[in-house]
């Protein structure tokens, strides 16, 4: 059957939008880093499988509620942006969240390290921190870089995107035993509009340990396009906290890839408040048996922000826990999206995959779309999951109005109660506070207080 005019259009469109992206690269693939190393292979067999598969667009099942595609067409979001130049962190409470707080600190500017701005002195020996760059010639590097996750091929599409053309990044190995002294917090600020590549490779020799923040802000109509790469050796563990508060323009998409070995641990909790259109992806193997991995975050949008959580966790062997909670507000004309899957494959019996979404929508305007899925093989499993969606009590803030509050604070009391759920989660006290007076300050300063 011959396309539809739509479907004509929208498949013209993708080819414009997706030749933007392998234009850059035929034009920057010489000064790309590793152009003399084995990566020079990968990119290009990476930008052969893109320009096969195209941008994402709504036709595909695990991208039916956001179209990165359009999203990028519409932003009119340039390959790449301007670089070099003097620049400063925006002087807001979400790029200062984590500031009280003693830390290593490496920057990123429009995707490339800023030795000028980091601050990682006297690492403890055994910790390997490097730019990407410098490590590249590394197997360990190659081993990450290659690995795929087949168990949602569409949704990891997208990565031979970030493949052919990452620019820089963090790579970070912390030897067996060893545990880093203090957390580790990237910074990647977008301050120029134009497309950035970033590829951050992490790994966790047997019985290391380490806390990361990441923050994630800028002032311009960017397209911030992240992979993070992780692998945790036997009994390893790894905190792993993401604030994502970009330009209202700005389209950002992040992919986090973790392979568990046994009796390792990942705690990892993503709060979303600023851009306007992002995409979360999260997909957890578990390799080895006892592993766990707490899959959690919040999301607080207004106006006609759009947010999208997907998560795939893959049981492939027995006895591992795996549990995601994700609570959100909207406000506005926000959309909000949770796909979720948890998979257990033949043989992975004692597993207890646990998953949920929650949503409280403060505006008739607001939407959210929730798809929690279980796939399983085995028998002898615990597996739950589920979703709810809907709209704050008013024998609530009637109760708390009789006692005299009001209903402007009366609302932000429970919607802070409300997102507490998932805030408690945060694996790091100190951020944990610093993130619910972000939640606080959310509500008091847009549509949400009204």
């Amino acid at each position: 059957m011959p396309p539809t005019a739509p479907m004509r259009h929208e498949e013209e469109m993708n080819d414009r939008a997706a030749q933007i992206f392998i234009d850059t690269y035929e034009r920057e693939r010489s000064t790309l880093p590793g152009a003399d190393t084995w990566l020079a292979r990968q990119r290009e067999a990476a930008r052969a499988s893109f320009a096969e598969a195209g941008l994402p667009h709504r036709r595909l099942e695990e991208w039916k509620y956001t179209d990165l595609r359009q999203a990028l067409e519409k932003a009119g979001v340039a390959a790449s942006p301007v670089h070099g130049g003097a620049v400063v962190l925006p002087d807001t409470a979400v790029a200062s969240a984590f500031a009280s707080i003693d830390r290593h600190v490496l920057v990123f500017v429009n995707g490339r390290h800023r030795a000028d701005m980091s601050r990682a002195v006297r690492l403890p020996k055994g910790v390997v921190l490097h730019p990407l760059v410098e490590v590249l010639p590394e197997q360990w590097a190659k081993d990450l870089v290659e690995r795929r996750l087949d168990a949602a091929r569409q949704s990891e599409d997208i990565v031979d995107l970030n493949t052919a053309l990452m620019q820089d990044g963090v790579a970070l190995r912390i030897r067996k035993g060893v545990r880093l002294d203090k957390p580790l917090h990237l910074v990647f600020l977008s301050a120029d509009d134009g497309a950035s590549h970033t590829r951050n490779l992490i790994r966790l020799d047997e019985g290391a340990e380490a806390t990361i923040f990441e923050s994630h802000v800028g002032t311009a109509t960017a397209f911030a396009d992240i992979v993070t790469d992780i692998s945790l050796g036997a009994a390893a563990g790894l905190s792993h906290v993401k604030l994502q508060d970009e330009a209202p323009g700005a389209i950002h998409m992040a992919t986090l890839r973790a392979h568990l070995s046994e009796r390792s641990r990942l705690s990892n909790f993503t709060f979303t408040l600023g851009c306007g259109v992002s995409r979360t992806q999260n997909f957890i193997r578990f390799e080895g048996e006892g592993a766990q991995a707490h899959v959690n975050g919040a999301y607080a949008l207004k106006s006609r922000q759009h947010a999208d959580q997907f998560c795939v966790i893959d049981h492939a062997v027995p006895g591992c826990t795996s549990q995601t909670l994700f609570k959100g507000v909207l406000d506005g004309a926000s959309e909000g999206v949770f796909q979720g899957k948890v998979i257990v494959r033949p043989g992975a019996q004692k597993t207890d995959g646990r998953q949920m979404t929650h949503a409280l929508l403060l505006s008739r305007d607001a939407a959210m779309n929730a798809k929690p899925e279980l796939e399983i093989y085995a028998d002898d499993v615990q597996c739950a999951h589920g979703s709810t969606v809907g709209e704050l009590s008013r024998d609530a803030i009637f109760y708390l109005r009789s006692r005299g509050i009001p209903e402007a604070r009366a609302r932000q009391l429970l919607v802070s109660a409300f997102l507490d759920e998932a805030l408690d989660l945060v694996p790091h006290e100190a951020a944990r506070e610093a993130l619910k007076d972000l939640a606080v300050g959310w509500f008091a300063g847009g549509e949400g207080g009204r």
